[in-house]
C-alpha cells in the first residue's frame, strides 16, 4: 500500500508560481506586453454569496444556496525598474494616466490564464534602508474575469 501511495505522490505534476506573468493588450486579440518584475500575485476568486433558501419546515437549520461571486480588484506587487521609455513602473504609470481600460492576462506557470477588462492604478510602496523600491498595482475587472485551464496530455 505505501509503495502504491508513494508512486502517485512522484507522479504528481505541482508548479511554483516562477514564471507567472501579467500582460496587457489594447484588444482582446492583440499583441500582449509583459509587466516584468512581479513578485506578488492576489487571490483570485471568492466565495459566493448565500442566497436564503430557509422556509417555516426547516426545524433546525438554515439552508441557502451559492448566489453569485463578487468581483474583487487585483493588486500586483513590484520590484520597481529604474525609470526608462520601457520600465515596469512607466507602462504601468502611463495605462494609469491613459485611464482607459486595457485588456489583461495573468498567465500562471502551469499555462492557466484569467483574463479581464481594466483600468490601472498603482502606489508606490513605502520602505526602509535595505528594501527594493517597489510599487503595486491594482486592476478593477470590467465585467466577469474568465479563467481557461488548458488541458496537458
Amino acid at each position: 500500500m505505501f509503495k502504491e501511495e508513494s508512486n502517485r505522490e512522484e507522479q504528481l505534476n505541482y508548479h511554483s508560481f516562477s514564471g507567472t506573468k501579467l500582460e496587457y493588450s489594447s484588444t482582446s486579440d492583440g499583441q500582449y506586453t509583459q509587466i516584468k518584475g512581479i513578485t506578488q500575485v492576489p487571490d483570485i476568486g471568492s466565495e459566493p454569496e448565500d442566497i436564503e433558501t430557509t422556509t417555516m419546515d426547516n426545524k433546525k437549520y438554515k439552508t441557502s444556496i451559492p448566489g453569485l461571486q463578487d468581483v474583487q480588484k487585483y493588486t500586483f506587487e513590484f520590484n520597481m525598474e529604474d525609470p526608462t521609455a520601457e520600465s515596469n513602473i512607466k507602462l504601468a504609470s502611463d495605462l494609469e494616466d491613459d485611464d482607459t481600460p486595457v485588456f489583461w492576462k495573468l498567465t500562471y506557470s502551469n499555462g492557466i490564464t484569467i483574463s479581464f477588462k481594466s483600468k490601472v492604478t498603482t502606489m508606490i510602496k513605502g520602505g526602509s534602508t535595505g528594501d527594493l523600491l517597489g510599487f503595486s498595482m491594482t486592476l478593477n475587472p470590467i465585467g466577469e474575469p474568465e479563467k481557461t485551464i488548458p488541458i496537458g496530455s
